[in-house]
């Protein structure tokens, strides 16, 4: 076991957050039902998380201020609700001018209060009810959340000689009690190590990605006639989106890691004529958004990149009033050209 890995058990117990590892694949995954979180991936022989985590999580005298704190800093693959432009800011003429004054993420979100509903080697069911409020609308929703992760198996058709990690995370959400109007969304977020390139399929050449912070710049960016290419480095916060027609529902993470080369790959559905209602701050339209997104921070604890998407939404008054979502994620280690070989495979697209 690496000794990152060990350090989050360790620190995590002492802290009063129970973990799960599990046996996947190739590798291990990391969880705790605290925040509904899939912290971790390991590879033997690959050094460090393959996904993100907060350093302090290693830190027997900080681990225990980092899980409290919920939020973007514990890392791993998280759920949120969107759409953020709503519930994170309370003053949206504020936020325009100056985003991160007032910025928060709703206690009820995160970390939450999840309680375990199954429990068994391989898989974890918890459940979770959410309070937000829409400050644009001034109107409030309740939610009921489940949210389930399973060990599953390697997709067909590797090159062989390559190891990989795969799972599944499937998130219902129920309106409880809210006021015609307000829409709310799961929103899944996997946060990873800077130093690669996120390839992000599409169905058409897009002109240009939907800018939610910072600026387009090309050196972030290098868009083709099936694809977009997203670089992740960590140094400056800019984050993009694709709607549900223009993204394929697959995005993958290829990165050096020593002397091989890694992939995160994610597929999930995009459902176009649904209701997405996740949108810039510079909006004001209510549904109308984008599926997939990804952020790129600008330093937070030595940076880190997002693999988002986004479920459609609920809008309370209409039908229905539940939805279910789900992704597959494989992570996969090797040779470089195989990985390359196996990311092709798996989102249509060079790399």
């Amino acid at each position: 076991m690496s000794d990152w890995l060990a350090s989050i058990e360790a620190n995590a117990q002492a802290a009063g957050y129970p973990h799960r590892t599990w046996e996947a694949g190739d590798g291990r995954l990391l969880l705790t039902p605290h925040g509904g979180r899939l912290i971790g991936c390991e590879i033997p022989g690959i050094e460090g998380n393959l996904f993100w985590h907060n350093p302090n999580l290693e830190d027997p005298d900080k681990a225990a201020s980092g899980f409290r704190a919920g939020g973007a800093g514990i890392g791993g693959d998280r759920l949120w609700l969107g759409p953020e432009i709503g519930l994170h800011w309370p003053d949206l003429k504020k936020a325009r001018k100056s985003p991160w004054d007032d910025y928060f993420v709703p206690a009820s979100v995160d970390p939450g209060e999840y309680k375990v509903m199954h429990d068994q080697p391989g898989h974890l069911r918890l459940a979770v009810e959410m309070k937000v409020k829409d400050h644009r609308l001034k109107l409030d929703a309740h939610v009921g959340i489940t949210r389930q992760f399973d060990a599953i198996a390697r997709p067909d058709g590797l090159p062989r000689g390559l190891k990989c990690v795969s799972f599944a995370i499937e998130n219902h959400i129920k309106i409880l009690d809210a006021k015609p109007g307000i829409g709310v969304g799961t929103w899944d977020i996997l946060q990873i190590p800077a130093g690669g390139t996120l390839v992000c399929p599409t169905t058409v050449k897009v002109p240009r990605p939907r800018i939610y912070y910072g600026k387009f710049t090309p050196t972030h960016f290098t868009i083709k006639s099936d694809a977009v290419r997203f670089k992740i480095d960590g140094k400056k916060q800019l984050k993009f989106g694709l709607d549900a027609v223009r993204t394929t529902g697959r995005m993958g993470y290829l990165r050096k890691v020593g002397k091989v080369t890694t992939l995160i790959f994610r597929a999930f559905a995009p459902l176009p004529g649904q209701p997405y209602v996740d949108l810039p701050l510079a909006s004001d339209d209510l549904v109308g958004c984008d599926a997939l997104q990804s952020y790129n921070d600008g330093g937070m604890f030595g940076g880190f990149g997002e693999m988002e998407y986004h479920d459609p939404a609920l809008i309370a008054g209409n039908q229905p009033v539940a939805r279910t979502g789900s992704c597959v994620t494989h992570v996969i280690s090797g040779p470089d050209a195989k990985v390359r070989q196996a990311a092709a495979m798996l989102l249509g697209t060079k790399v």
